[in-house]
């Protein structure tokens, strides 16, 4: 009953997102039935209906399970099942997921790092700068056969292309970040006798990090799309992978279905992380604390002269 509500109270608080829905969800089904042009290929209709997507299609991902364990390897002439298909889901979405992390870790560690680096360097950062917005510039799924072809179709070669994507967003984020903090903390810093490194140390690199926020979540997304890239045209398994047998058979269906599994384990990474940021950034007083007025001058210290 609780779910109920919550989807009522949403319905009624979003009635434009849930009409939104209803009509891109009802045309396609219309689509299906009525104006879809007819399929060169058995079982595999171009714009299938979602009866299909989410019966025959799912469980022809059964297929993607080759193990002889906890459900029948349809390779070896066991039978199509939806328990297979969910396990074949979750084997593919683990091994797309651990080159994402890896590849995510690294870029975010290398970028923030080389962006207070170059920040800290003054002369560096401005010999640094027009490279670093070229090669943000280079369109990265470009670039997925050089990284192949240098370190090789496998994780290495997968995560280094991840890392080196997400390096040359968060290096220019974090350079952005450092440049819009505040004159004015700087130099309370250097009036209260801080020294420069550590005005930027205690100051400055913790004054960037609610606006690196928004660079470090685009790198989540931007990483979902380039461990699927390199998974695409290159490795023997994962989300990427199942994409690309799909798209060679024309199967609509398994694309819908990879589509929808990419896009809740994206959400779910996102919120993760931002979760995470909103822990760090706690002491970032809310747009509710910023519009109480504060005290001034003693009366602000409490005590005797504060009463």
């Amino acid at each position: 009953m609780k779910v109920l509500h919550r989807i009522w109270k949403f319905a009624k608080d979003h009635p434009t997102a849930v009409v939104t829905w209803v009509v891109l969800l009802g045309g396609w089904e219309l689509a299906a039935h009525f104006w879809a042009p007819e399929s060169t290929i058995k079982n595999s209709p171009i714009i299938p209906s979602w009866e299909f997507v989410f019966t025959d299609s799912l469980k022809a991902l059964s297929g993607g399970w080759s193990f002889d364990y906890w459900a029948p390897n349809p390779s070896r002439g066991g039978d199509e099942t939806y328990w297979g298909a969910v396990l074949a889901l979750g084997y593919h979405a683990l091994n797309t997921m651990w080159r994402l992390l890896l590849g995510l870790s690294i870029g975010i560690v290398a970028g923030v790092g080389t962006g207070l680096f170059l920040s800290y360097i003054p002369w560096m950062r401005q010999m640094a700068w027009t490279p670093l917005n070229l090669m943000r510039m280079f369109p990265l799924l470009a670039a997925i056969p050089l990284f192949q072809f240098w370190l090789g179709a496998n994780l290495r070669g997968t995560t280094t292309f991840i890392a080196f994507g997400v390096w040359v967003l968060l290096v220019v984020a974090t350079i952005n970040a450092i440049r819009n903090v505040p004159d004015r903390y700087v130099e309370s810093a250097r009036t209260l006798g801080a020294s420069r490194w550590r005005t930027y140390r205690s100051i400055i690199a913790p004054a960037a990090i609610p606006e690196l926020r928004t660079g470090v979540l685009l790198s989540v997304g931007l990483s979902w799309s380039l461990t699927v890239g390199a998974e695409y045209i290159g490795m023997p398994n994962g989300l990427g992978n199942i994409l690309s047998v799909a798209e060679f058979t024309t199967n609509t269906g398994r694309m819908i279905i990879i589509a929808v599994v990419i896009a809740l384990c994206a959400l779910t990474s996102f919120f993760v992380l931002n979760s995470l940021f909103d822990r760090m950034v706690s002491w970032v007083p809310s747009a509710a604390q910023a519009r109480v007025p504060q005290a001034a001058g003693a009366a602000a210290l409490g005590g005797p002269l504060g009463e």
